[in-house]
C-alpha cells in the first residue's frame, strides 16, 4: 500500500502557500518556491528519504499531464487571434529560442563556465520535463537543469510583467508570447493569476513551440560551435 504522506503534504504546503499571498513580502513569491522551501525544510528535519516521499507525491506529477492539455483550450479560443498575426508569433517562436540558447552560452563562456554546466544551461528556458530530458541528450547534468529551469521559470513569475511594463510593451500578444517563450510554464501560471486570457493563450503556445524548437535546436548548436 502506497503512503500518502507525501501526496498530502504537498497538497497541504501548495495551499498554505496560496494562503501566504495575502502577506505583503511573502506572497512575491510563486507559491510554488514557498511549498518547495517548506518541503524541503520537512524532509531535513524528520530525515525522509527523497524517494521514499516521492512514490507518494509522483502520483501529483501525473496531474500535469492533464493541467498541459487544459492549456489548450484559451489556445483554442484564440486561433483567430493566431491567424491574423501568425507570421509575427511564429517568428517570435524562433527569435526567442535563438536568443535563449546563444545569450546563455555567450554569458557562460564570459564567466568561464565549463562545457557540462553550459550544456546543464542552454535548455533553461524550457518546461522541466522537457528540459531535463535535453540536458541528457546534451551530456549536462538534469539536477542542474531542474534548479536552473525552476530559477529562471520563478524570476519570470516575479518580475517578467514588470520588466516588460518598464520597457512599456502593452500588448497582450507580446506580453503573452514573451513570458511562455522565456519562463515558461511557471510564467503561464502568473498570467492566469492575473486573467489576461490572450496572455494566457500566447504563453501556453510559447512553452509548447519554444520547447519544441529547443529541443532540435540545442544538439544543432553544440555541433555548430565544436562540443559534439
Amino acid at each position: 500500500m502506497i503512503n500518502p504522506f507525501g501526496l498530502i503534504i504537498t497538497v497541504l504546503y501548495f495551499k498554505l502557500a496560496q494562503f501566504c499571498k495575502r502577506i505583503k513580502f511573502i506572497g512575491k513569491f510563486p507559491p510554488i518556491v514557498i511549498a518547495g522551501i517548506l518541503l524541503i525544510i520537512t524532509l531535513k528535519i524528520f530525515k525522509i528519504d527523497f524517494d521514499k516521499y516521492n512514490e507518494s507525491a509522483y502520483y501529483l506529477t501525473l496531474c500535469l499531464i492533464p493541467a498541459t492539455i487544459a492549456l489548450g483550450y484559451p489556445i483554442y479560443k484564440n486561433l483567430e487571434l493566431l491567424k491574423k498575426y501568425k507570421r509575427i508569433i511564429y517568428s517570435a517562436f524562433f527569435v526567442a529560442t535563438f536568443t535563449a540558447i546563444s545569450a546563455t552560452y555567450i554569458i557562460a563562456k564570459f564567466c568561464h563556465s565549463e562545457l557540462n554546466i553550459i550544456e546543464s544551461m542552454l535548455p533553461k528556458s524550457t518546461t522541466a520535463p522537457i528540459a531535463i530530458e535535453i540536458s541528457k541528450m546534451a551530456d549536462g547534468t538534469p539536477e542542474l537543469t531542474a534548479c536552473v529551469v525552476v530559477l529562471t521559470g520563478v524570476f519570470g513569475a516575479m518580475f517578467g510583467h514588470k520588466i516588460l511594463k518598464l520597457i512599456k510593451v502593452k500588448s497582450d500578444i507580446a506580453i503573452g508570447l514573451s513570458i511562455g517563450a522565456a519562463s515558461h510554464v511557471i510564467g503561464t501560471a502568473k498570467c492566469v493569476e492575473i486573467k489576461h486570457e490572450k496572455q494566457i493563450a500566447m504563453a501556453s503556445l510559447a512553452l509548447v513551440i519554444v520547447g519544441i524548437l529547443t529541443t532540435i535546436t540545442v544538439p544543432l548548436f553544440l555541433h555548430i560551435i565544436g562540443a559534439k
